[in-house]
């Protein structure tokens, strides 16, 4: 075999510190994660220590708007700025649940009215809180509060008598309340409720509540007072929406021996003023928008008495032939072929025009056997008249357009004319040399500026007259000129007797109108937001509704009226709202309807919200919910606020019962302007504000003047 030779084998080289290098890594990792370990854990306790301090800044910001909501709640005396703020708590201590002080920890509280300026949303009050230590304010929270106003109510009573109860056929939709007890009839069924009633004493009596609970033995809420509405005057003024009534009495008017005042009996005549509202498409574009609100103020003239502004009639017997309301402010309201209302009053059916006019009416229907009983000038001729049914057999106050054939006097020559002695003529009559282009019945635009009143004797068919009395005036308004109006929609002769009520037109409007006496008598249709304020009484002569349905939800808080009288708002027993006998003693309903309807929230100060001879007896023929009323129902969609209760019946066939609905604006924070609140306040917004810029006392209130729309100072 073959030998071979073999390299020598290489030498190994020796790996000295080695281990120890990798010993020295490991040691230095095991280190590492140790220290980080305890920073980890540091840093977690760090972090939840933050945290347990940021829960108890919070903790004390929190508590320290509760320890205010209450005191705002609680504290009537409370006075809190508009202008700035209030320091409520300076360096307050808080205490846990244990009743140990929270410490190291101090909070300051302040409080103030912001938001609304106008008056017409509800007031907020802003509480801030600051929660803060040695260094510096680390912790701020805000609350609003929401005034609650009186106009959320459906129904108030300060004091509720005893002796009255709510009856069967009555309902409230909506919230309740009584300062003393409540009463609804002792036997079944009783009123309907469909939200809450509450008491500061008890409830009692037997009702349908529907389901909705009732609270007795509840805190009383301050009722308010005249002096809590004292700026109201001034923000009236200032937009010449301040109206002073017309007063004092003199002997009654008369011409030809008849009573041309109204007045019901031989005292001397009283004068007043009316207000009617009424809305105008200023801008002609289709649409009544607020800034087309407007009202007309009209005043008596010595002489005349407010039963011609109440168009009122005997309550009793029959109405005498003569009666200057019945033969002047009462009659036949027609539609005419082109669609138009117009008003032909009794005195003016022994003309053959107006007979002509009345019997080619679309509605109603009138035959010629209903026409040759008019032509009569007797009791039956008036009878008939009057016999239409509500809507149709209509009276109407003093001033109104639709009185144009007996409150507009010509010459011979069909001039209008205002001169006191001699012959005149009626507006239309043929007798006049008035062509059949000026004979036409009253409507919503025929206006005149200065009415008169003439006895226009029935013994002639020819509508003359001798002599003729002041009747009264529309007031022109006081403030900057109306733009053009398209004569399509109003006169313009009637255009300076229009009162804007809001901007652009009334720049200075604040939405309130006031009269500093009473009795100011209110009708007819709103648009906008308005408070009525006035020092006296109040009464609506007729309806007083807005524009559009409020209980649609498609023009929610479009409109909302509040009216508030330092003594009583009433309904007025005249010929406009309950029947009256005609001069046959047949009872009629003389109205628009054989309701009251009324759109707004009402308030009495002092007296009651109510209705005027609410026991006297009346024919039995309206009815309310089944039961027989003589004014039917009250159909209010809105609020009332009494300090007394009154009764609106006493039995069958007097007065009216109350059918009552909330406005679903008053469920919101909505108000109409300057309705006085309730002091009672409700969780609104809740925010955390960044410390540092509600820092110092000049951040807070410029931080409140933000909040009011306003530049900080």
């Amino acid at each position: 075999m073959r030998l071979t030779s073999r390299p020598p084998a290489r030498r190994q080289r020796a790996r000295r510190g080695s281990a120890l290098i990798l010993v020295l890594i490991m040691t230095l990792s095991l280190a590492g994660l140790a220290m980080s370990a305890i920073y980890l854990s540091s840093s977690a306790g760090l972090l939840a220590r933050y945290y347990d301090k940021e829960r108890d800044y919070r903790f004390a910001a929190e508590a320290a708007l509760s320890l205010g909501k209450s005191r705002v709640n609680r504290d009537t005396l409370l006075a809190l700025p508009e202008d700035t703020a209030k320091v409520l708590i300076t360096a307050g201590s808080i205490t846990d649940a244990a009743g140990t002080a929270v410490p190291r920890i101090k909070v300051n509280l302040y409080g103030a009215y912001t938001g609304d300026t106008v008056g017409r949303f509800g007031a907020f009050v802003t509480l801030l809180s600051q929660a803060y230590d040695s260094g510096g304010t680390r912790h701020v929270r805000r609350l609003d509060l929401a005034a609650e106003s009186f106009s959320r109510f459906a129904m108030f009573v300060d004091s509720f008598p005893a002796s009255l109860v709510y009856g069967t056929g009555e309902f409230i939709r909506g919230r309740a309340h009584s300062n003393t007890n409540w009463y609804s009839q002792g036997g079944a069924p009783g009123p309907d409720y469909y939200d809450t009633v509450s008491a500061v004493g008890t409830i009692n009596g037997t009702a349908n509540y529907h389901a909705i609970p009732t609270k007795a033995g509840v805190a009383k809420i301050p009722y308010p007072t005249v002096a809590k509405l004292a700026a109201l005057p001034g923000y009236a003024t200032a937009a010449n929406l301040n109206v002073t009534p017309v007063s004092g009495s003199a002997a009654a008017a008369s011409n030809n021996g008849v009573n041309m005042s109204g007045r019901l009996d031989a005292s001397n005549a009283v004068r007043g003023t009316r207000i009617r509202f009424k809305p105008v498409d200023v801008g002609n574009d289709g649409t009544i928008d607020e800034q087309d609100g407007m009202m007309m103020v009209f005043d008596l003239a010595s002489g005349i008495d407010t039963s011609s502004i109440r168009a009122d009639l005997p309550r009793s017997g029959s109405t005498p032939l003569t009666n200057i309301v019945m033969l002047n402010q009462c009659g036949l309201l027609i539609t005419n072929g082109a669609g138009r209302k117009e008003f032909y009053p009794v005195s003016r059916f022994r003309e053959t025009w107006v007979l002509k006019k009345v019997r080619a009416a679309v509605a109603p229907v009138v035959s010629n056997a209903d026409t040759t009983t008019m032509k009569g000038g007797n009791a039956a001729a008036y009878n008939k008249i009057l016999s239409y049914g509500p809507g149709f057999s209509r009276c109407f106050p003093a001033g109104s357009p639709y009185l144009l054939l007996t409150e507009r006097m010509t010459n011979g020559s069909c001039v209008p004319t205002t001169a006191a002695a001699g012959t005149f003529y009626a507006w239309g009559a043929t007798a006049a040399t008035c062509t059949a282009a000026e004979q036409y019945g009253g409507q919503d635009t025929t206006f005149t500026q200065t009415v008169t009143r003439c006895f226009i004797t029935q013994a002639g068919t020819n509508g003359s007259c001798t002599n003729q009395v002041p009747l009264g005036a529309w007031r022109a308004w006081a403030g900057p000129a109306l733009p053009g109006i398209s004569a399509t929609l109003v006169q313009g002769v009637e255009v300076p007797y229009l009162w804007p009520l809001f901007k652009p037109y009334n720049l200075n409007s604040k939405g309130v109108i006031h009269a500093p006496t009473g009795p100011l008598y209110l009708s007819d249709t709103l648009r906008g937001n308005v408070t009525v304020y006035v020092l006296g009484n109040i009464e609506f002569i007729d309806d007083l509704v807005y524009d559009q349905n409020p209980s649609n939800l498609a023009y929610v808080c479009r409109n909302f009226l509040g009216i508030i009288a330092r003594d009583s708002v009433m309904i007025s027993d005249n010929a406009i709202n309950r029947p009256r006998p005609d001069a046959s003693g047949t009872w009629r309903f003389l109205g628009p309807d054989m309701n009251w309807v009324a759109n707004m929230v009402t308030m009495s100060l002092l007296g009651t919200v109510g209705v005027e001879n609410y026991a006297g007896n009346q024919m039995a023929g309206g009815t309310c919910q089944g039961y027989p009323q003589s004014g039917g129902c009250i159909n209010q969609t809105g609020g009332v606020i009494h300090k007394y209760l009154s009764a609106t019946y006493a039995g069958n066939n007097t007065g009216l019962r109350e059918n009552r609905t909330v406005d679903p604006c008053q469920l919101t924070n909505r108000k109409p302007p300057f309705f006085p609140m309730t002091q009672r306040y409700l969780d609104n917004k809740y925010y955390e504000i960044d410390p540092v810029n509600v820092d110092t006392w000049s951040q807070v209130k410029a931080f409140y003047t933000r909040l009011r729309g306003r530049s900080a100072p």
